[in-house]
């Protein structure tokens, strides 16, 4: 057989665009068009830019598009004289009206011939847009009917059309996981413990349709190859020593609580996929020799979750959980087993902190220890209740009691709740667990996941269990209603029970009434969101981003000084691990060659970008030593009256501590710094144009006539 053979096929006449990932609602954009001729003679190309959609206005120097009288053009064709085999280019300027995505569709003709390209512009909102979710469990085991609604807080104040409001229902709590796996949380995750959420949701995932009985093959496929890429991942983060760390090479040392992590989940997943057992038997001996004579454990790497890694207590009940797991392993290590358990019963009491206290009760449930029952006693002292709902919470400092961010989620809520849930269930307290979930499931997002990622990892497990436990089928009618003309159903059944199934509602919806028929259990949610663009309430940290002096329209150069607010703590001058994303303007992208000098700062342990236009720092803490990381960014795109953008931090373990702050150019780019040509008119400067940084290879002529189709909107 003859070797196959390459063909070139040119086109030709053909088109490039090139266009930024997304730009903020009312910035003007300017669209290079790339025109190549492949002929061997010159000719004019009509190019055409179509807004079939009518999504974006066609900017230009005479036109004032702020305007009350604005024109709408259903597209705008222009000509261009291109030589032969060469190219050359011009550009379209556009401002996006409205928000979500807006295709960019350019047709260029010449004669018989003809290129079509298209592509999809992602045109956000002004400000920072902000993620709510409300729900209700419907548990109709042992009645027939239910009654209840939902409420909706909008604030007055929010960018306009930012609003969004869902409702969706499913009846196996674990549904909305089949289809985001691998995204449950909005948080970036790129350290030894966050990097578990992509590992750890599979295994939950996997290990609760073999209980079910479950056939779906390609879903189980999909968390076979996720679980294999985390493994793999997770394996960056291992030391010589047999240890795991939080930032890998970074740290000088493994962590104790980040080894019995990896460990517990590298044990639950051999199930599924190949896993060295040699890693798991050094990391097991590790843990081992870090055990003190009283039977405790000390945290001996970097302090990012102060709440498990700075108490003795809540740390060695997280890491007997490791040895625990395993019968085998057990029976292996009685002796560190017993000394550990020993501890914690002897060290369970009022004085300690209510996440101790939870993972203490667990532990001793799941060991079967002699003091279980008082253990689980002592918890129920700690409960908090209303409304049918039962949860447990850390103290608020009475100087934090304004926060309004302690009234939405709270990452270490969830996690004590998940580890109360669990204990319950250990104990057969079936029906004490309900109002447990009933708490548990209205802290979710719309993604599947909770706010974090280790109250992700416990709220899905302590979830998977129940549901397990309880087993029923469900049959169910369910009406939602928000306005008395608006009334629309759900029908649930064993068929569609793992199915989640969403409807959008209008956004003046504010108050949602739902009633329910049938028999089983049902989970209705309404996801809602908006934008703010204004700076965040009660901040926790300070945040001053300030552009540098020898910034230019060609080159960003950000400094960013931070530190811990600490007169609203009564505790500690220092945050958990904190993360700072520093978005860029439309129209740069991260310098990605400046970030190795960030990496090695003493401060800054892990830096990762979004998109090309959001550098992402990680601190394993921050003080109230103000620190100012400086991130550099490059024009790539040609973008005028750019919006404000923001700079957020926040504690990772600790979501009521955050601050966010908007910054922007003291000089505003305008229509002349972007324009090309005769869109530039008189009305701008007859000096040279600057071109984009990767422009130079492209020969530029100009447009010799403009078309427009127009549609007139009055606005009042």
């Amino acid at each position: 057989m003859s070797p196959p053979k390459l063909l070139k096929i040119t086109k030709q006449l053909a088109i490039s665009i090139d266009i930024p990932n997304s730009i903020q609602r009312g910035e003007i954009l300017a669209i290079p068009v790339v025109v190549h001729n492949n002929l061997d003679k010159d000719i004019t190309v009509k190019i055409t830019l179509h807004n079939t959609e009518q999504k974006f206005q066609f900017a230009e120097i005479s036109n004032d598009v702020n305007s009350e009288n604005r024109q709408i053009e259903l597209y705008r064709r222009k000509k261009l004289n291109v030589e032969k085999l060469s190219q050359a280019s011009l550009s379209f300027m556009i401002t996006p009206t409205k928000i979500g995505s807006t295709e960019i569709k350019v047709v260029a003709t010449y004669s018989n011939l003809q290129d079509t390209l298209t592509k999809i512009l992602n045109v956000k909102g002004e400000g920072e847009t902000e993620y709510y979710s409300k729900a209700i469990l419907i548990d109709l085991r042992t009645k027939p009917t239910f009654s209840g609604n939902i409420t909706i807080g909008i604030p007055k104040n929010i960018v306009e059309d930012s609003d969004k409001i869902e409702i969706s229902t499913v009846s196996d709590l674990l549904g909305p996981l089949l289809i985001n796996m691998n995204h449950l949380i909005r948080l970036p995750t790129a350290c030894g413990e966050q990097n578990l959420i992509h590992f750890v949701p599979d295994l939950i995932l996997l290990n609760y349709l073999r209980s079910i009985g479950q056939k779906t093959p390609t879903i189980e496929m999909e968390a076979t190859k996720l679980l294999e890429i985390g493994y793999q991942q997770q394996l960056s983060y291992k030391n010589l020593d047999g240890s795991f760390s939080i930032f890998g090479k970074n740290d000088e040392v493994g962590s104790v609580w980040i080894t019995s992590y990896t460990i517990l989940s590298l044990m639950q997943a051999k199930s599924y996929i190949y896993v060295d057992e040699l890693i798991i038997a050094k990391g097991l001996e590790w843990l081992a020799q870090r055990q003190v004579p009283n039977g405790s454990f000390t945290e001996v790497g970097p302090i990012i979750h102060r709440d498990v890694q700075t108490s003795s207590d809540a740390l060695t009940a997280f890491t007997l959980i490791v040895f625990l797991e395993n019968r085998r392993i057990s029976s292996q290590y009685t002796n560190l087993i017993m000394k550990g358990l020993d501890y914690v019963a002897l060290n369970m009491n009022d004085d300690q902190g209510i996440y101790t206290i939870a993972l203490a009760a667990y532990v001793l449930q799941i060991s079967n220890h002699a003091l279980r029952r008082e253990a689980l006693t002592e918890l129920e002292l700690k409960a908090k209740t209303k409304n049918n709902m039962q949860w447990w919470e850390k103290d608020v400092p009475a100087n934090e009691t304004r926060n309004p961010w302690n009234y939405l989620p709270k990452t270490m809520d969830i996690e004590i709740t998940s580890y109360a849930l669990l204990a319950y269930l250990e104990s057969d307290l079936i029906d004490e667990a309900i109002p447990v979930v009933n708490w548990l499931v209205n802290q979710g997002n719309n993604l599947g996941g909770f706010t974090s990622t280790q109250d992700t990892r416990m709220a899905l497990m302590a979830l998977s269990r129940l549901v397990l436990r309880l087993s029923v089928e469900t049959n169910m009618q369910i009406t939602y209603q928000y306005r008395q003309q608006d009334s629309n159903k759900f029908s649930i059944n064993k068929n569609t029970a793992i199915i989640v199934q969403e409807a959008k509602l209008r956004n003046d919806a504010r108050v949602i009434n739902i009633t329910a028929e049938g028999k089983g259990i049902a989970l209705v949610k309404v996801n809602y969101q908006y934008n703010m663009n204004v700076t965040g309430p009660w901040p926790m940290f300070t945040l001053d981003p300030q552009i540098d002096k020898n910034s230019n329209e060609h080159h960003l150069q950000l400094s960013i000084c931070t530190a811990f607010v600490s007169r609203n703590l009564s505790e500690n001058s220092v945050s958990n691990m904190a993360v700072m994303e520093v978005n860029l303007p439309s129209g740069f992208t991260v310098d990605v060659d400046s970030l190795p000098s960030l990496e090695v700062s003493q401060n800054v342990q892990k830096v990762e970008t979004k998109n090309d236009t959001t550098v992402v720092l990680y601190f394993h803490n921050v003080t109230i030593q103000e620190y100012c990381p400086t991130v550099s960014a490059f024009r790539t795109h040609k973008v005028a009256k750019q919006k404000p953008i923001a700079v957020t931090i926040y504690d990772y373990y600790d979501s009521s501590r955050r601050a966010r702050v908007f910054y922007g150019s003291n000089k505003k780019t305008t229509l002349c710094d972007i324009c090309e040509d005769e869109d530039c008119g008189d009305t701008c400067s007859l000096e040279p144009v600057s071109r984009p940084l990767n422009s130079s290879s492209v020969s530029y002529s100009a447009a010799i006539t403009t078309t427009t189709v127009l549609i007139t909107y009055v606005l009042y």
